[in-house]
């Protein structure tokens, strides 16, 4: 049985992935910061037909080293090796890149590019041996500029340079790497990044959505086939792509 590691599989993006690799017959390792949420995926993921006991959960703040390093050396400890890590804990902190204050620069690469290193460089010899591969996610932000979210689209354009780097570091010795960029997907991350709230949250994304040229938000689901696909064998001489799962989004607005 293959084994993956999912960062912030706590929702969304996350849990979605957790769910199609379980169905997929992967062993799973879900990480994030919220245990009771965490056990919602878990669930998920056994209803799915994962058995119980190949799906495990370590909770912590993947900044920590110790929590990075406790992932890894659970997971190999108790699913026997790692296979696939999908890179996909991320977050946005909204404002204009004049007004912002450098400490926010500093949470925002520390989480989306910095912890991402770390368990990516811990994973590395087990990957290795695995002859595995690391999906990372990103999005269409790297390529698309947001006023409002300026560092976000810094720290997402740095990881898809380190997403081809890595690939092409890693290619000579059997390991891919790849990314997927989606653009907006019903999740709760716009209002964890501030974008609206539960109660607003249609009237806001509304002029998001407008802009899409296929006339709608895309699904969490639609991104974890996309994963599920840059993780198989069936991508085999698949590394250092950047997947768009954006609509066209970023080819520009909707035409009426």
């Amino acid at each position: 049985m293959k084994v993956a590691v999912i960062t912030g599989a706590s929702s969304g993006i996350g849990r979605a992935t957790a769910v199609a690799l379980a169905k997929k017959g992967y062993a799973i390792a879900i990480t994030g910061r919220s245990q009771d949420e965490l056990e919602k995926t878990q669930k998920a993921s056994t209803d799915a037909g994962c058995p119980a006991d190949k799906v495990i959960i370590i909770q912590g703040d993947l900044t920590e080293k110790a929590t990075a390093e406790k992932i890894i050396e659970e997971t190999v400890t108790r699913l026997g090796g790692i296979d696939v890590l999908v890179n996909n804990a991320g977050f946005a902190i909204s404002g204009m890149l004049s007004t912002m204050p450098v400490e926010e620069f500093d949470r925002q690469m520390n989480l989306n590019v910095r912890s991402l290193h770390q368990i990516t460089q811990l994973a590395l010899p087990h990957l290795l041996k695995s002859h595995g591969n690391i999906v990372n996610i990103s999005s269409i932000a790297s390529e698309t500029a947001h006023p409002a979210a300026g560092f976000y689209c810094i720290s997402k354009a740095a990881l898809d340079m380190y997403t081809k780097c890595m690939a092409l570091e890693l290619a000579p010795k059997g390991v891919r790497v790849n990314s997927i960029n989606p653009g907006l997907i019903d999740t709760p991350f716009q209002i964890t990044a501030g974008m609206c709230t539960t109660e607003n949250r249609q009237e806001r994304l509304a002029p998001y959505i407008a802009t899409y040229p296929v006339g709608r938000s895309g699904q969490p689901e639609e991104i974890a086939h996309a994963v599920v696909f840059l993780a198989s064998p069936e991508s085999s001489f698949t590394t250092g792509a950047i997947l768009h799962v954006d609509g066209a989004r970023r080819l520009g607005t909707k035409i009426e």
